[in-house]
């Protein structure tokens, strides 16, 4: 992790390393999965921000700003007056600390208080996440708990938090190795378990199954592929997946041709998704809550031919047909034969939408449906 340095005899050491080697969610998981006591400083310029670790946990953060100080971002956020500040500041003692005194005042609820430390906490770590660059220095030691507040935050909903901000693709890439690089579950449910991902991450997580690659993962998602890579990358760090390894091609076995098929076919129902979804997103802009009335109708007219395959489907969901849902209604079927009658059916389900744009809204709308579904087909290679 960084260059060791013993101080104060064997009950303390000191690791030192730079940011840009890691990165400020790898060193926190690093330290959960270690389950270290300590204080982890990161320095950038003139800014120096301190983590306190209690056995792998966040349990407090403290910053040389001063707008991420208690006192400053309680004013900031409208919690207490300026007045109430100034005052409580200056009865600041050893051993009284401000949050304290801002209850004594009755300028803050005692119920309040722990809540505002948590914010004030979480506000100084969603900034640490941003850097790119600086020094880290962690002092393992233990910690008079007397001296820091115990609080009950979630490291590793933190972390997945901190990575939704990143912005650098630079960092995000050199996380999840390169766009070759095929991922794998690894089965552990702990953690999954406490994470509280979003619809488009347990998405992006759905496409992971040891064959395929980032690559191809971004295909099938709906999202850019600079966001499917930073949700692979927190489900990489979190430690949900890993990259793949040859124990892991030599499991996969007879079935990889079928499921390599199914990733094809997969991949080729995302882009009419991505289709249908510009057509909803146009439409929604004319019709309003009449849009879901409008591709229903489509719908019906090309169930009447393919009811089978899109038994239990609707286009509601921003106008995407369930992959998932057709997959199974035509699970009997030969692969081959499976991506034949998906692939007519959808280019069905095209026709007729633009046929109904023409003749029940006119030629400028159909217009603009025909220029999406032409570059639709151009991504699909028709």
């Amino acid at each position: 992790m960084g260059d060791l340095d013993p101080l104060g005899g064997a009950e303390e050491l000191t690791i030192r390393g730079e940011i840009e080697t890691s990165s400020v969610p790898e060193l926190l998981r690093s330290l959960l999965g270690s389950g270290e006591t300590g204080i982890l400083t990161l320095r950038r310029g003139d800014a120096t921000k301190s983590i306190f670790i209690q056995q792998g946990r966040v349990v407090y953060a403290a910053s040389n700003n001063a707008d991420e100080r208690l006192g400053e971002s309680l004013v900031i956020r409208g919690k207490i007056t300026a007045r109430q500040f100034l005052e409580a500041s200056k009865m600041i003692r050893p051993g009284r600390r401000l949050g304290g005194i801002l209850v004594e005042m009755e300028a803050l609820d005692s119920e309040d208080l722990m809540p505002c430390v948590e914010q004030q906490v979480h506000d100084i770590l969603m900034e640490l996440f941003d850097w790119t660059h600086g020094e880290y220095e962690l002092v393992i030691k233990d910690m008079d708990p007397d001296q820091v507040l115990s609080l009950q935050i979630s490291t590793e909903n933190l972390i997945l938090e901190g990575i939704r901000r990143s912005r650098s693709f630079s960092q995000v890439i050199r996380g999840i190795g390169d766009i070759d690089a095929v991922l794998v579950p690894t089965g552990t449910t702990e953690v999954r378990y406490k994470l509280d991902l979003t619809a488009e991450e347990q998405e992006v997580l759905s496409h992971v199954n040891g064959l395929a690659t980032v690559e191809q993962i971004c295909d099938v998602s709906y999202l850019s592929n600079f966001e499917t890579c930073r949700i692979l990358w927190a489900l990489k760090v979190l430690g949900v997946i890993r990259r793949s390894g040859a124990e892991d091609v030599a499991a996969v076995g007879s079935n990889a041709l079928e499921q390599q098929r199914e990733l094809d076919l997969e991949a080729i129902v995302e882009k009419f998704n991505q289709m249908f979804g510009r057509i909803y997103h146009f439409l929604r802009g004319r019709l309003g809550e009449g849009v879901d009335g409008f591709m229903e109708t489509c719908m019906e007219e090309v169930s009447r031919q393919y009811g089978a395959l899109f038994d239990g489907v609707d286009l509601k969901t921003y106008g995407r047909a369930d992959y998932e849902q057709m997959l199974a209604n035509v699970a009997d079927l030969p692969p081959e034969q499976r991506k034949s009658l998906m692939v007519a059916a959808l280019n069905e389900l095209v026709f007729v939408i633009q046929l109904a744009v023409r003749t029940r809204r006119g030629a400028q709308e159909e217009a603009v449906i025909s220029g999406i579904i032409k570059d639709g087909l151009r991504r699909l290679g028709s």
